[in-house]
């Protein structure tokens, strides 16, 4: 996936078969790689995107179930986090096969792009995919990860361990208690530019039996046309997004659907994020907003920060 993973077991005795935990792990790890990662020539997610077919294409469960909850988030969010974004992210550069120049997509390309951006251009209809449109191409660096720490998670608690801790590049879902007997505690990164993760933490939250995702503009962009273009760009209009919002924590029961919700209210302004984070139910969200001059300020719903 790119990045790193971390995963913490807290009990009182020692942990037999450690060796034999790190190789299971790593093998879910690789299986849900060679399902959805775009950067994997050959990965199922890869082999559909290059396909110009619009004939049911048959994908594994797990990558079906990311799809269908993924699908479910798009409507929740009014079309904010959309996982058939992979064609703009490349026209603005980012991605396994971005376009790297120093100038950003004209009106008229994004407007032939967007013809086959949305959710719906994808029919679900288990255990196929089938494309509307021949160019739809699924990106799903915004839930993969999250769905990953899921799947971890939900392997050790099989295993009867109880105190558990599983991160992948900063999504994260924690059961029981860490070693001191109290709640997992977790740090927010100060959302600073090219900041090293964890030099400056922002805020600290107690994590109980929940998951926990960030998501945020201050490490990747890129220059174009001498302005700062962010990695999130807006699936219902195809424009990198330009806002006060500078990152985004949700906590969930599931790190799937913080993962995905983080993403989209980075797209989505503060006020309707609100809105719909409080429709949805069952979130809670810290905002960190630029001030500018003034530096940064927060808005948390009432039970993030709650022990």
């Amino acid at each position: 996936m790119g990045t790193s993973f971390n995963i913490k077991i807290n009990e009182s005795h020692k942990i037999d078969k450690i060796k034999q935990i790190e190789y299971s792990i790593d093998s879910i790890l690789i299986s849900l790689n060679q399902q959805m990662s775009t950067w994997i020539e050959n990965s199922e997610i890869s082999i559909f995107n290059h396909s110009r077919s619009t004939s049911p294409f048959k994908i594994s469960d797990e990558f079906y179930h990311v799809l269908k909850k993924g699908k479910l988030i798009n409507n929740q969010t009014s079309g904010a986090f959309d996982y058939t974004v992979f064609p703009l992210a490349q026209i603005w550069g980012f991605g396994p096969k971005g376009k790297n120049n120093s100038k950003s997509p004209d009106a008229n390309e994004i407007k032939n792009v967007l013809e086959y951006i949305g959710a719906d251009k994808i029919d679900l209809d288990y255990p196929y995919i089938k494309k509307k449109h021949p160019k739809v191409q699924i990106d799903l660096n915004a839930i993969a990860k999250g769905y990953a720490v899921d799947i971890i998670h939900d392997w050790l608690i099989h295993k009867n361990y109880k105190n558990i801790y599983v991160e992948i590049g900063g999504e994260l879902r924690c059961s029981g208690v860490n070693k001191t007997g109290d709640n997992w505690t977790i740090g927010i990164d100060s959302p600073i530019d090219n900041i090293v993760s964890n030099q400056k933490i922002y805020a600290k939250t107690k994590i109980k039996n929940m998951a926990l995702a960030t998501s945020g503009n201050y490490r990747n962009f890129q220059e174009k046309n001498g302005k700062k273009i962010t990695h999130s760009i807006d699936p219902r209009n195809g424009f990198s997004i330009e806002s006060n919002i500078l990152s985004v924590s949700v906590k969930a029961r599931s790190c799937l659907v913080a993962d995905a919700w983080a993403t989209a209210l980075m797209i989505l302004s503060f006020d309707d994020g609100l809105r719909v984070v409080t429709e949805a139910g069952g979130l809670e969200v810290l905002w960190i907003l630029s001030e500018g001059k003034e530096g940064l300020s927060q808005f948390s719903t009432k039970g993030f920060y709650r022990k």
